[in-house]
């Protein structure tokens, strides 16, 4: 995992926090970092998502995991399975579930849930618990056009996203992480995120070229 550019390491101190790693701590490192989300449009295109560090090196790939389900498979850079996301049926606040292989949908084997915090939402706002974990110990919020995000847990903010649209047919995101914190899990946060709520065709510059 690449360091983050200088200037955003200023932002973000270095001491490592010490929160639950909800996918695994092998996607922690101690020190601030980025990277970028990339989603096409095309679904025929290799991986709907790829996760890429700020020097092109690839982090993980989300793909369908089929192509006729809504569903998505988390890979790491190797094409190893990470974990995998489902969408709840008949729930009326788009509720996800994360859970560890390809095809579990065991409870022991659940990682996180991840909903809408309302039915009705002026800004995009999510609430992420951990099994056994109570409610209301990671949230994700947005700003009103839904272009910045903010990952908090118990209101300390641990991962911040930014969207961008580069060409009409490719959008990114760009992440910055606390030290410490699930790499993975904040991924998965935005591209769980993004199939419930497609980002609108809004343009915002993410530092320089």
């Amino acid at each position: 995992m690449e360091r983050a550019d200088p200037q955003v390491e200023k932002l973000f101190p270095e001491e490592a926090l010490s929160i639950p790693a909800p996918v695994s701590s092998s996607f922690c490192v101690p020190y601030t970092t980025q990277f970028i989300i990339f989603k096409k449009n095309f679904v025929w295109t290799d991986g709907v998502y790829k996760v890429k560090d700020i020097k092109g090196n690839l982090l993980f790939k989300i793909d369908r995991s089929s192509a006729l389900c809504c569903n998505l498979v988390v890979y790491d850079h190797d094409g190893s399975v990470v974990m995998s996301l489902r969408r709840k049926i008949f729930s009326f606040v788009d509720t996800w579930n994360a859970y560890r292989g390809k095809k579990s949908s065991k409870s022991e084997d659940r990682l996180f849930t991840m909903s809408r915090s309302s039915l009705i939402q002026w800004k995009p706002h999510f609430t992420i618990w951990l099994p056994g974990k109570g409610n209301d110990e990671f949230t994700l919020s947005s700003d009103f056009f839904g272009t910045h995000y903010k990952i908090r847990h118990n209101g300390v903010i641990i991962a911040e996203a930014v969207q961008k649209w580069v060409l009409c047919f490719k959008k990114e995101m760009a992440v910055t992480v606390k030290p410490g914190v699930d790499q993975a899990f904040v991924a998965a946060l935005l591209v769980i995120k993004r199939q419930i709520v497609p980002h609108k065709q809004i343009e915002v510059e993410v530092g320089g070229d």
